[in-house]
């Protein structure tokens, strides 16, 4: 493109028209502004622009000569009058003169702006969702579980959704939207807790990787967070938890894994996710014993349990209906082989034929410790039991002595809890003669 230079002359109103008037294809008029050196209308056949050059101050280490000139781009006719135009250029004089490099300066700020726009709640959300898994847990060791990560990030966008800040930089979150999520919330103190929690976590990541100079959940007074929710004290009597037993066996549309699933976590108070991702490989049917390495608990610590017969029953039909695996999953999905997931749709299927929905598959770890309980065995020997770490007297090297000897108290507790079981089962008082059940 050819360029042709004018100047310097004095730029008014009239000067531009004019200026407008002779454009043409492949012609560049740069007039240079007689009032404000280094200040120029650029016309080109398309459009007007107005541009400060100027150099920058100082010397190059590396040549030993002055920085090369540098241009910015202040605006065109329309937004910014002859005098505007001046007072801006003598803005980026004085910028300069201090040592600044506006244009160097003003890529940067475009950059950055480029960047805010580009890092949304919604898009870093879906990255929070890769790095999740390969995290650390918060509480216990090892990764965390893809149930978890799936709770966890359905909390978060939950979350967003209440903010109503599905689109916008994550940088211009503020505390003002996360009470924007309270007050949503507010009627609902569960989710209110969880959703709460979750974005934290979310914003904390943020930080870590740069993204949000703090966590804006942070700004949230103590007494303002959602508090913690009471602790649910439902369990079921062992009279109870036989009716269950029964309708699973009577309940429509179930595999037998699943009926076995749901039996064995009545029979032996673990967690859920331990029962489903139970592997042949820990568990000993000769010698009873179920253990668990500490990668698979929730506390991170390794654990053991005694098999009373009523579980053990479970376990043997199992084993000898998959050809007597040294390991694999002893729940699998019946359709993908992989560990069982339906847990609600399974829940669902027992309320419909028990006539109730008033528990949980975790109020059996808590009917297991309440009929333990009232039976006389000692907290710390449940808590074994359950694999709860209790820092007074599980931690260290007395944690260690304390696992050992009360192992023996450990095998009578889960025997007793068998033989409550069977009790309810036979419709006879525990304790006495115990007849080995058949599981149908």
């Amino acid at each position: 493109m050819q360029v042709l230079r004018e100047g310097p002359v004095k730029i008014t109103k009239p000067t531009i028209e004019a200026a407008w008037k002779r454009r043409a294809k492949g012609l560049r008029i740069v007039i240079a502004d007689l009032e404000r050196r280094g200040l120029a209308l650029v016309v080109n056949p398309t459009g007007m622009t107005w541009r400060y050059d100027y150099k920058p101050r100082g010397v190059d280490p590396t040549t030993g000569k002055r920085f090369p000139s540098q241009s910015v781009t202040i605006g065109n006719e329309k937004t910014h009058s002859p005098e505007e135009a001046r007072d801006a250029a003598n803005r980026l004089r004085g910028q300069a003169q201090t040592g600044e490099d506006p244009a160097k300066a003003r890529k940067a700020a475009i950059t950055a702006a480029a960047e805010k726009r580009s890092r949304t709640i919604d898009r870093l959300v879906e990255d929070y969702a890769k790095a999740l898994p390969k995290r650390p847990k918060l509480r216990g060791s090892g990764k965390a579980s893809a149930d978890y990560v799936a709770r966890e990030i359905g909390r978060v966008r939950a979350a967003v959704a209440d903010m109503k800040a599905s689109g916008r930089p994550v940088a211009d979150i503020t505390d003002r939207d996360i009470r924007t999520l309270l007050r949503a919330t507010a009627e609902q103190p569960g989710a209110a807790r969880h959703r709460f929690g979750a974005l934290s976590r979310f914003f904390d990541w943020c930080r870590d990787e740069r993204l949000i100079p703090t966590n804006p959940c942070l700004a949230i007074g103590k007494e303002k967070r959602p508090k913690p929710i009471p602790a649910r004290q439902h369990f079921l009597r062992p009279a109870e938890l036989a009716a269950l037993w029964n309708a699973i066996g009577e309940a429509e549309g179930l595999e037998d894994v699943h009926r076995d699933f749901a039996r064995f976590l009545i029979a032996v108070p673990c967690r859920r996710n331990e029962a489903a991702t139970l592997d042949w490989a820990h568990v000993d049917l000769a010698g009873a014993e179920w253990t668990q390495p500490g990668a698979l608990t929730k506390n991170g610590d390794p654990h053991r349990l005694h098999l009373h017969p009523l579980a053990l029953e479970i376990l043997c039909r199992r084993h000898a209906d998959a050809d007597e695996p040294a390991a694999g999953l002893v729940f699998p999905s019946p359709s993908a082989r992989r560990a069982l997931t339906t847990f609600s749709d399974l829940k669902l299927a027992i309320e419909k034929k028990a006539g109730r929905d008033d528990w949980r598959f975790h109020d059996f770890r808590r009917s297991f410790a309440t009929a333990l309980g009232e039976a006389g065995f000692a907290e710390p020997v449940v808590d074994a039991v359950l694999n709860h770490r209790q820092a007074a007297t599980r931690g260290g090297v007395l944690g260690v002595y304390q696992r050992a000897t009360r192992w023996p108290e450990q095998v009578r507790a889960m025997q007793a809890w068998g033989d409550m079981l069977a009790a309810a089962l036979e419709g006879r008082e525990a304790g006495a003669q115990v007849v080995r059940l058949a599981v149908a």
